[in-house]
Parts: C-alpha cells; structure tokens; sequence
C-alpha cells in the first residue's frame, strides 16, 4: 500500500509542475517581450514565497504529523493558518510592486498579489493530505487544477486573450482546487491558531526555512556575480543546459512530498532501510536514464529545444549529467535527515552545498571558462553529498549504532 502511495504522490508532483509550466508557456505566447519580462519577475518573487512556505510549512508537516492519527482537523486549521501568515507577505510585496511598476504595468502585478494566496493554502492543502496518507486527494485537486485552467488558458489565448486573463484562469483554477481541497479536509484556517502552532515548531520550521533561504541566495547570488567572468552568454548557456535536466528536479521534489511520510511511518524499524535504499534504487535509474538521453540528445533536437544557445550549452552536459548524478544520494541524505529529524546535519550539508555553490563556480570561472564553471557546480553537489554521508557515519559510531540497525534519529 505503502508503494502505491508514493506512486501516487510522485503523479501528483508531476501534475502540479505540469500545471505551472504549462501556465508559464501559455503566458509567453501571449505577452509581449516587456509583459512577459513583467510577469517572469513577478511569478519569481510567488516561486520564492512558495518555496519559503514549503519548507516552514510543508516540510514541517511532513516531518511531524505524517505518523497515524497524528493531522487532526485543528493541527491541519493551525497550518494552513501559518500558511496565510506566509501568503499575506506575499500579496503585500506583489501590491508594493504594483504600485511602483507605473500604469501600464499594474494590472499584472495586482492579478498576481490576488492569485497568490489561492497558489500557496492549494499547496499547503497537496501537503496536509499527504501527511494524512492521502496522496490520492492531493492528486484530484491538482488534477481539477491542471485540466480546468489550462484549457481556460489554451481556450483564452486561442481566442486572443491577454496575458492577464490567463493569469486569472490560473488562479481561478486555483481557488477551485483550494475550495474542493478545504472540503475535504474539512477544515479552514486559523491565523491565530497558526501562529502559535509556528511558535511550537519553530526548532524545525525556522531551521528549515533558513536553509532553504541560504541556498538559493547563493544560488541566485552566483548567477549574478558570474556574469563578470563569463559574460550575458555564459551565463544563459549555463542555465540553457541545466534546462534539458529539469525534469529530474520533478523526480527531486517528489522524493520529498511522497518519501518523507513514508519514511517517518517506519521510523524505527527495518522497513525505514527498505524504504531507503528503494529511493535510492529508483532515483538512481532515473537520473542515469535521463543524463544518458540528454548526453545522446542530437544536434538538431537540442537547436529545436534551446536555439543558437545549443551551440554553447552542449559542451557543458557533462558536467551537469554528473552534477544531478550526485543529487541522488545527495537528496536521499536529505529525506533520511529530516524523517531521521536529524536536523544538525541537514543544516551542514546543505550549508555546505550553499558555500560551495557560490565558491567553486565563481572561482573555477575566473579563467573565463563556463565548462569549468558547470563543473564546479558539480562538485559542490557531489562534496556536500559526501559529507553528508560522513555525517552520518560518524553520526552512528558516536551513537554505537552498527550499519544493521534500523535506522533511527541520529541527531
């Protein structure tokens, strides 16, 4: 049962991506080249509140109620009232956006302030279920989602709707999920009840998010400053190539929301090894099917797929197969650490991956190259994934645990 839980789970993370790259698509065809620049910064700034409030919500959830009988209706109110804590923030920085970015562009930036608290609670409702064993309803919310606003996206821009409208099907499709989702739960949120339910997790919540933020502000903060050495173009091939391994970001994402649950339901027992080494088993292949397939991926399929910037992003798909090969174990550590709620070493490993993300690409591209560039990125991967396995070692010899235990918390 266990297993067709976690197929369901990584169906509706496939979903949802489906659904928001989907959105971003059709908003490019129908906006002009400064609408869409306008949208791209807007939807960057949803991303990051969305992706704050996974990891100070969601993950929260996961880590702490994904046991049997553990969500009740009042736990569930009290985090999707910390999500609203998440989402206010959100729309006021979109309504502070909207009121500097002039008249023209105004209206697209109030369409998103409106939409995003609708995007984040349909999130947090994806998690709640999953936390209940219930992967099969987040599936069906995302799926109304998906179907319902696309084809009002498709059927819009067909019929030569701008940008704006689609974005409001969007959100639209998002209130319906949220609505169909909170029935279901049954259940609303409570801002204050979410307040303190923030205050008597904040040990995992705040930790989580600091992580969270730490790494992609090295990462965003890398990109900018490696314009210096590489220049507009070395840059754009660097994300060019790392653009034919998004998929396997999907697959990354999914190991959390379907593996995590299961992994803290077993906490403490042999099939908590089981269930490792079987994520470990399918991210594996994955991962190796898709690098072989990008690495095989002729000429004129990769000019279809990034135009002239195939010319300069081909030569550095070895170096990103290699870097999400090493993701895997990379990513399996970090399910283990937070199931295990070992939350010291999440920290090091992943504050770990942060300096090294800044340091080693930046260092390796001041001779100029974007090739050594990309492999720094792999090796900052590949180092944090060793010293998170360290960690873990030294984690069980100080406990005296031997590598036949189940594997239990070692923080």
């Amino acid at each position: 049962m266990s297993g067709f839980r976690r197929l369901v789970t990584f169906t509706d993370q496939g979903v949802s991506s489906i659904s928001n790259f989907v959105a971003v698509a059709v908003a490019a065809n129908v906006a002009t080249t400064h609408d869409f620049g306008q949208f791209s910064l807007a939807y960057a700034g949803l991303l990051l509140f969305l992706g704050g409030q996974r990891a100070l919500v969601g993950e929260t959830l996961l880590v702490r109620y994904s046991r049997t009988g553990e969500l009740t209706r009042r736990i569930a109110g009290a985090g999707l009232g910390a999500t609203v804590l998440v989402a206010v923030p959100a729309a006021l920085l979109l309504l502070g956006a909207a009121l500097l970015a002039g008249p023209e562009d105004a209206g697209l930036w109030l369409v998103m302030a409106a939409v995003s608290p609708f995007v984040l609670l349909q999130d947090s409702i994806r998690y709640l279920f999953i936390c209940q064993a219930r992967p099969a309803r987040a599936l069906l919310i995302d799926s109304i989602w998906a179907v319902g606003s696309i084809t009002a996206m498709i059927l819009t821009a067909r019929a030569g709707g701008d940008l704006m409208l689609v974005l409001i099907w969007w959100g639209a499709g998002a209130a319906v999920a949220l609505t169909l989702g909170l029935v279901l739960a049954r259940t609303v949120p409570g801002v204050v009840p979410g307040a303190r339910w923030l205050w008597l997790n904040r040990d995992f919540a705040f930790r989580y998010l600091a992580e969270f933020l730490t790494l992609n502000a090295s990462t965003f903060a890398v990109l900018y400053l490696l314009v210096f050495p590489l220049g507009a173009a070395g840059v754009g091939a660097l994300r060019a190539a790392q653009l034919l391994f998004s998929p396997l970001n999907t697959v990354f994402s999914a190991i959390k929301t379907a593996v995590i649950p299961e992994l803290v339901r077993t906490r403490g027992t042999a099939a908590f090894r089981k269930r490792l080494l079987e994520t470990l088993g399918i991210v594996l292949v994955l991962s190796l099917s898709w690098g072989t397939a990008v690495l095989l991926l002729p000429a004129s399929a990769g000019e279809f797929v990034l135009g002239d910037t195939w010319r300069n992003a081909a030569e550095l798909r070895w170096p990103y197969a290699l870097q999400y090969l090493a993701m895997v174990p990379y990513t399996v550590l970090l399910a283990y650490f937070r199931a295990a709620q070992a939350n010291r070493l999440s920290t090091l490993m992943r504050g770990i991956l942060a300096a090294l993300t800044l340091a080693l690409p930046l260092g390796l591209a001041l001779t100029g190259s974007a090739v050594a560039s990309a492999w720094g990125f792999a090796a900052a991967v590949a180092v944090a994934a060793v010293c998170g396995l360290l960690a873990v070692r030294a984690g069980r010899l100080r406990s005296g645990r031997t590598a036949d235990a189940a594997l239990a918390p070692v923080d």
